[in-house]
């Protein structure tokens, strides 16, 4: 089992302090009781000389020899003395708000036929947008790869000695960062660069591992060869039997990713960096909006390797970030090892505040505590210290501490001392709802944004006449539904780890048009075996193949369907498509009636009516009624111990009633300030702040 404990940090930036503040700052980060330090090591950052024949990827200063601020080997002597971690984020690409992302100038201006192209064969935006200039190199583009090794063979030769393997304090390895296209990454932006689509290219031989042979390729026009398969290079209206042809882009652009962060981990293995905790992270994008199968990124780090998310959310937390968040969450646990954020907003993209929304102690406490609550095992706040373009952080670029450094400290005593066996505890989830990536596949390809996480696509192309996002909105919304009835529902990547569907005795799956065969043989189990399968929206009417079929035996689907043991209730029209905070009462009620046979581990829901007073358009003040249940409980077990926390999504104090599904229950702790709540027949009422969370000892 991983100890969570080894992985809760900060980000650091020795190149971005003054040195003379490089101990204070460090100090002030050990003194929250945090165990690692993670550091970006920036390519264009130390590259002090331009490429030549005997150093293609640049002349390098690792010891501050041409300016303080770059003596990496110093600072890295005052984190092993500190006796902390350390997560070595080298990149080759870093993001971190850098001109270029923390590439090279001359990489991203220099060959195009070396970086990323768009379905029109032109080079695309790569991360320095503001003043459009540069590109993203495509991943797998051996000019592009080979400049990377040499890159990763210069910072090798520093992080060998200092592993922790080998005596050291180098726990992790960041293997590039926020894996992605950068903002291009719709499905006709990347990447149609030759490397990729010419022949015998990369898309080929994804096919090829796919498929084996041209004879079992399914798209409705084939020609001769694998290797004569061109990739799609528009969007059309409405979708068929060519679906496949498709989604086997987008999924060839998750192949390109895992493959290039397996070459990535392969490097450093080849330089003898091994025995270390690899990771990747995903960048702050709804996964339903960018589709991706996050098992796959598991796999490319490697056995002993970690897959993270990137949280940043306004302040307060709206309802909608914290539904977004929890979601993200829920799949992680359903898809990858170990759930953890590899970087939490810690402070924000502004160093002026007068032009900026505060990030105050209270937000980054309910953040923290929001995500804990749905299963994040560790955080690495982002970041420790303000610095170029960033501000609010913990502490001050002079390690002055912050009222939120308070936060950072908080967290680790409430996990560690306060509760006991944090690493075993497990949340509680109560319905299951299924996450077949397909449907997210049909939202993806006529999305223009996919990175805008506010605006998710609705329209072409359909499928049998149905639009695209329809399916990813329900699935979004079905969780809030779950949630506004005083349950929690937990997600099921039900191609990954199908066995998930049956910890839950009801499950409920988003209609769609589009259902894998594969799925739809998990869900067939399960519903056999007894479980019960409520489908709302269109009845699937095609798999991944793009072949019309009736699912479940159903040639004309019933409203119910017996099926071995269970029951598949089919619900024909969509009930969660309304935007956050406006869900229907209706369908609300709906889903409350569909759940009466399941007792939650703990239920929640407001002692009395929650209607805040404030400003009301015409002037004045007035009741602003909210009849759906704001609020969450989310019990946490395991052999030794039960915490349960209590998260307030009003904006107003309020008083809750707590219903455990143990009524053997006698009392909580309130692990904050020690306050016992009696518990009578399994039922409580706590007492919590606005756009806070309490948490509390079950006994």
């Amino acid at each position: 089992m991983i100890d969570s404990r080894e992985i809760f940090g900060a980000e650091i930036q020795y190149f971005r302090l003054q040195p003379q503040y490089w101990q204070t700052v460090l100090n002030q980060l050990k003194q929250t009781g945090l165990r690692t330090v993670t550091t970006y090591v920036q390519w264009a950052t130390h590259m002090v000389g331009m490429p030549d024949a005997e150093h293609p990827a640049g002349y390098f200063d690792f010891e501050g020899k041409s300016d303080p601020q770059l003596n990496l080997m110093r600072w890295l002597d005052l984190v092993a003395a500190s006796g902390l971690n350390l997560n070595f984020r080298c990149g080759p690409f870093c993001c971190n708000e850098m001109p270029y992302g923390g590439y090279p100038k001359w990489l991203v201006m220099g060959d195009p036929s070396m970086m990323v192209w768009d379905y029109q064969n032109r080079t695309t935006q790569g991360y320095w947008i503001g003043k459009r200039e540069g590109s993203q190199p495509s991943y797998l583009h051996p000019g592009y790869l080979e400049l990377s090794r040499h890159w990763l063979a210069a910072v090798d030769t520093i992080i060998r000695p200092r592993l922790k393997s080998n005596g050291g304090f180098i726990t992790m390895i960041n293997l590039d960062n926020e894996i992605s296209y950068i903002v291009k990454d719709s499905f006709l932006d990347s990447d149609y660069n030759p490397v990729n689509v010419g022949p015998g290219g990369f898309y080929h031989q994804f096919l090829t591992e796919k498929y084996h042979s041209i004879a079992n390729v399914p798209y409705r026009r084939r020609p001769g060869s694998i290797e004569q398969i061109q990739p799609p290079r528009q969007i059309p209206e409405q979708l068929g039997e060519d679906l496949p042809w498709h989604t086997d882009w987008i999924e060839f652009k998750t192949w390109c990713m895992c493959r290039y962060i397996r070459a990535l981990r392969q490097m450093h293995e080849g330089n003898g960096v091994s025995d270390v905790c690899f990771m990747t992270n995903f960048n702050p994008h709804l996964p339903e909006g960018v589709p991706t199968r996050m098992s796959a990124f598991q796999e490319a780090v490697g056995p002993k390797g970690l897959v993270g998310y990137d949280f940043y959310r306004g302040c307060f937390m709206s309802y909608s970030g914290y539904q977004s968040m929890a979601r993200v969450l829920k799949l992680m646990a359903a898809s990858v090892d170990f759930v953890w954020s590899a970087e939490f907003m810690a402070g924000t993209w502004v160093r002026d505040l007068t032009k900026s929304s505060r990030v105050s102690a209270d937000h980054m406490r309910f953040m923290a505590r929001c995500a804990l609550a749905q299963g994040c095992k560790a955080i690495d706040w982002f970041m420790f210290h303000d610095r170029d373009c960033w501000g609010d952080s913990p502490v001050s670029t002079h390690g002055h501490r912050r009222p939120s450094w308070n936060v950072l400290q908080e967290v680790p005593t409430l996990l560690f001392e306060k509760i006991k066996h944090w690493n075993e505890l497990v949340p509680q989830f109560d319905v299951g709802i299924v996450y077949d990536l397909i449907q997210h596949q049909h939202t993806a390809l006529g999305d223009p944004s996919p990175c805008n996480d506010n605006d998710l696509h609705i329209g072409r192309p359909t499928i049998d006449s149905v639009q695209a996002g329809k399916a990813t909105n329900e699935y979004m919304g079905l969780f809030r539904l779950v949630e506004q009835n005083g349950a929690q529902a937990g997600a099921i990547d039900v191609l990954a780890r199908p066995a998930e569907l049956k910890k839950y005795p009801l499950v409920l799956m988003p209609g769609s048009p589009v259902l894998e065969s594969a799925a739809e043989e998990a869900l067939s189990d399960y519903v056999r075996g007894g479980g019960v399968l409520i489908i709302t929206g269109p009845w699937p009417s095609r798999d991944e193949l793009g072949q019309q079929r009736g699912f479940f035996g159903q040639t004309a689907p019933q409203a119910r369907v017996q099926l071995g043991a269970g029951t598949i209730h089919w619900h024909s029209a969509w009930i969660a498509q309304d935007k956050p905070e406006q869900e229907s009462l209706e369908s609300i009620a709906l889903v409350g009636q569909w759940m009466k046979s399941i007792t939650p581990a703990v239920h929640i829901r407001p002692a009395e009516p929650i209607a805040p007073v404030d400003w009301i358009e015409g002037g004045g003040g007035g009741p602003h009624p909210q009849p759906r249940t704001m609020a969450s409980a989310i019990l946490h077990l395991c052999p030794q111990e039960r915490v349960v926390f209590v998260l307030n999504h009003y904006i107003t104090a309020a008083e809750f009633e707590l219903r455990f599904a143990d009524t053997t229950i006698k009392e909580l702790i309130d692990l904050d300030d020690g306050r016992r709540i009696a518990v009578s027949g399994g039922i409580a009422k706590v007492d919590v702040d606005r756009k806070a969370a309490a948490v509390y000892r079950v006994l």
